[in-house]
C-alpha cells in the first residue's frame, strides 16, 4: 500500500453509509405510501358496501367511523353505488352492487327443491 492511499477508506465508508441512509429513508416513505393506499382502498370498499345496504347516510357514517371523508356518492344503478373517500390524504374509489335483484325471489332458497340445479 502506497503512502498517498493511506486513510482513504474512512471517507469512502462515510459516503457509503450516507447513501445507505438515504435509501432506507426512501424505502420507508414508499412503504408508508403503500400502507396509506391499502387502508384507503379497504375503507372505500367498506363504505361502498354500506352505501348499497344503507344508502348515503350509512356510507357517510361508516366513512366517519373510519376517520375518512366521503368525497362522492353516486347511485350508478338500482342496487349499485360508487363512492370516493379520502383517508390520510389518499383518495380511493370503490363500487359495490347488491346481488340478487335480477333473480326471482324463490331462486336460491332452501324452500325451492331444485335451487342448486338452476343456472344463474
Amino acid at each position: 500500500m502506497n503512502q498517498p492511499e493511506r486513510g482513504s477508506v474512512l471517507p469512502m465508508m462515510l459516503v457509503i453509509c450516507c447513501l445507505s441512509a438515504v435509501c432506507v429513508v426512501g424505502l420507508v416513505h414508499i412503504g408508508e405510501a403503500s400502507v396509506h393506499r391499502a387502508r384507503a382502498d379497504a375503507v372505500a370498499d367498506v363504505v361502498a358496501l354500506a352505501g348499497v345496504g344503507y344508502g348515503h347516510l350509512g356510507a357517510q357514517q361508516v366513512a366517519e367511523a373510519s376517520q375518512a371523508s366521503l368525497v362522492s356518492f353516486d347511485q350508478t344503478g338500482p342496487t349499485a353505488v360508487q363512492v370516493t373517500v379520502q383517508l390520510s390524504g389518499v383518495r380511493s374509489t370503490a363500487a359495490a352492487d347488491a346481488l340478487g335483484a335480477e333473480f326471482p325471489d324463490q331462486l336460491g332458497t332452501v324452500g325451492n327443491p331444485d335451487y342448486q340445479n338452476k343456472p344463474r
